[in-house]
């Protein structure tokens, strides 16, 4: 009842609510969110580090090593949404997606690039970083960089502000082992919902700046559809951490468990 009812408030497409008299107390809320262990993308194009904001930030950094400014190239050269910097045959996604009439649909590694998702000339473009464990100057494009676990990036890229503030939060919600490019498609449902939850975290740590700006601010009600399903007792004890810092932001929860 009360989900289909508030989503419709904030005129939300939802299916029609159950019985009930009238809803009281939403003009409190700013927003009304639902999270579930629905998919989040549908294309291997969507990853764990875009739907935080972190790829943002590591283009930044790309376009701005001596060989990109040598040869005029901008942060949207290192997207492979868009732009002519990533690979023509697989459109930036690193795989052909074969759709199978009876069973779940096959992804082949693009011939091209071989998953890489980027043109050569892309490639040849690198940063140099320290290996957190051997201090070993690493030398990595952008294709290395995807393929770096969240764990290993936040150690990389410790001296890179904006990287790590978009990146803790999927720390926090326990999803540390899955790499930057992997296809949010290939997450089970209970790891897209944590990744659902750590996009509202990241969202909620660049809002909330001043304490003065969150208490002006109207929260948002989240609701909760099991979101502890098969996690480990320490999996669950960072979930419990990661809720309380939204609730330390403002807004509001529901959790609904069985």
């Amino acid at each position: 009842i009360l989900a289909p009812a508030l989503l419709r408030h904030f005129g939300k497409s939802t299916e029609g609510a159950g019985a009930h008299d009238r809803l009281l107390g939403a003009d409190h809320l700013s927003d009304v969110v639902f999270v579930d262990q629905s998919p989040i993308g549908k294309t291997a194009r969507s990853i764990p580090a875009s739907y935080v904001g972190a790829w943002d930030a590591v283009r930044e950094i790309f376009a701005n090593t001596a060989m990109s400014r040598q040869r005029s190239y901008t942060a949207s050269k290192f997207s492979f949404n868009g732009g002519d910097g990533r690979c023509p045959t697989c459109g930036g996604s690193g795989f052909e997606h074969v759709e199978m009439q009876f069973l779940s649909d096959v992804y082949l590694r693009c011939p091209d690039c071989d998953g890489q998702r980027y043109r050569p000339e892309i490639l040849e473009v690198k940063i140099e970083r320290k290996h957190p464990g051997t201090g070993q100057t690493l030398y990595l494009n952008v294709a290395d960089v995807l393929n770096l676990t969240v764990s290993e990036a936040v150690q990389i890229f410790a001296n890179d502000r904006d990287v790590i503030r978009a990146l803790q939060p999927i720390v926090d919600v326990g999803l540390e082992y899955v790499r930057l490019g992997q296809p949010v498609p290939t997450l089970s449902g209970g790891e897209a919902q944590r990744l659902k939850l750590a996009g509202f975290l990241a969202e909620a740590a660049k809002t909330a700046s001043s304490s003065r700006q969150l208490a002006a601010r109207k929260g948002v009600l989240f609701l909760f559809d099991e979101p502890t399903t098969g996690l480990h007792f320490d999996d669950i004890a960072k979930l419990m951490r990661a809720l309380r810092r939204l609730l330390d932001a403002g807004h509001s929860l529901i959790v609904i468990e069985h």
